[in-house]
């Protein structure tokens, strides 16, 4: 009963989910609190943690997903497990005209001292060029089916770096339900499904783990379902809301499941233009029953841009448009937000409909965050990166030592010549963190202002 499929090169925003008790993705009871994600680096392991991912930071950053899926008896259940990592995480050595890089990982199901049942596997990622190996979005996939009797258990996932001694282990409870009569599966969004026609056959599910896409590239969000019925009806209707990370409505719907053979199943579309961006849950449940499944949805930028809430995402734009205009869109309503979100987009489109502008804004921010970062804040938050977001490129860059002989730092220059705009920077330590030197920061604000209006 064990399916791997790691995929290299699969193009999705870094997320999972974080098994725990009661089963994730269901839920009797109240919501967990809130959990905020603060410092000068967005860190999205909370974030994942809080919307029931499984999350790992440090060394050797994973996450993954836990999905449920009925068996043709009541007292089993299929476990889908997915983990997700980035080529950076890895250690890739040269092989021939390519790169290679391996990596284990281990799932373990305890029932208090017992092994209830235990996968392990070792993989190897091979890519084409060494820009690859620096990827640092989730751009690997491994996936493990294990089938279980329903319970409590204690569950571990361990992922190592085989070219190094990084490791990362995440420990979580794990409640797994029964799906019998009446029962919904986990809502999985997928890049690849063959739809189940029968129990007896394993669930064929290429998982995206993060549930994530690109506003602007992705049009929809797919998510598959799954619903167990005994009493031989040919159709289910299910509700559905999408919500933001702190539980307010954005937008709902229903969706019909179909029989197809001997059990009930279909595939979920959701709109990005109608549930905008940031972090959101998808709740899902049959009308007149308890029981309510859930899934993340993140909707961002670009798989390389840290996967954020709304407002750390409005944050981003800081200096690409005016405050009261971006100060607009945190204002709005949950429910109003992908209408605004769409207004906003389409203020700055080109003629030809293209989102030329907020392209290119970004593809600075990717660039200001490897170009520019320093030890206590990533590069599109120190004064460079905040120049090369708000200003664009310069016409020219020149560096120069220090004229002081007593000093070892270093002076640059930034020429914006249709601005007639000089902006010096000054590294005094000499290890790269440069600061405005004298009236720059206010040059550069008075200049931003002009060309933001």
């Amino acid at each position: 009963m064990r399916r791997l499929l790691p995929l290299i090169g699969l193009l999705l925003l870094a997320c999972g989910r974080r098994p725990a008790a009661p089963p994730p993705g269901r839920t009797p009871g109240a919501e967990p609190a809130p959990r905020s994600v603060t410092g000068p680096v967005y860190d999205p392991v909370p974030l994942y943690q809080k919307l029931g991912l499984l999350a790992k930071g440090g060394a050797m950053p994973f996450v993954g997903s836990v999905a449920f899926f009925g068996t043709p008896t009541a007292d089993s259940t299929h476990v889908l497990v997915a983990i997700s990592l980035a080529n950076a995480s890895l250690t890739f050595a040269r092989e021939d005209d390519r790169f290679r890089a391996g990596y284990t990982v281990r799932i373990t199901l305890r029932d208090g001292p017992s092994v209830v049942a235990q996968a392990e596997a070792q993989e190897s990622v091979v890519v084409t060029s060494f820009r690859e190996t620096s990827r640092t979005d989730e751009s690997v996939l491994f996936q493990e089916l294990l089938t279980v009797r329903p319970g409590r258990y204690a569950f571990a996932v361990a992922v190592r770096d085989l070219g190094s001694s990084r490791g990362a282990e995440e420990n979580v409870t794990l409640a797994v339900p029964a799906l019998g009569s009446g029962a919904l599966a986990t809502p999985v969004s997928y890049a690849r499904v063959i739809v189940r026609t029968r129990l007896e056959a394993l669930p064929q599910v290429v998982v995206n783990p993060t549930a994530g896409a690109t506003f602007g590239k992705d049009s929809v969000i797919p998510v598959y379902l799954e619903a167990y019925d005994s009493a031989g009806v040919d159709q289910r209707v299910l509700e559905y809301v999408v919500r933001t990370d702190d539980g307010r409505r954005i937008s709902g719907d229903t969706v019909s499941l179909s029989r197809r053979g001997g059990l009930l199943s279909g595939v979920l579309s959701l709109p990005v233009a109608r549930i905008g961006i940031g972090a959101m849950r998808l709740d899902v449940w049959e009308p007149g029953r308890a029981d309510t499944v859930r899934a993340p949805l993140f909707v961002g930028f670009g798989a390389e841009l840290p996967v954020a809430t709304f407002d750390e995402m409005l944050n981003y734009l800081r200096w690409f448009a005016p405050p009261y205009k971006l100060q607009a869109l945190r204002d709005s309503a949950p429910e109003a937000r992908p209408a605004a979100w769409a207004a906003f987009v389409a203020a700055y489109a080109s003629l030809a409909g293209a989102n030329d502008a907020l392209a290119e804004y970004f593809a600075r921010l990717l660039e200001a965050n490897f170009r520019f970062r320093e030890e206590a804040a990533p590069g599109w938050q120190t004064d460079r990166g905040k120049v090369f977001l708000g200003l664009g490129r310069p016409d020219q860059i020149f560096e120069q030592p220090s004229r002081d002989l007593s000093q070892r730092g270093r002076t640059q220059v930034w020429e914006y010549r249709s601005q007639n705009l000089s902006l010096v920077f000054v590294d005094q330590t000499g290890f790269g963190r440069w600061r405005f030197a004298g009236s720059g920061e206010m040059d550069f604000l008075a200049a931003w202002r002009r060309r933001v209006q």
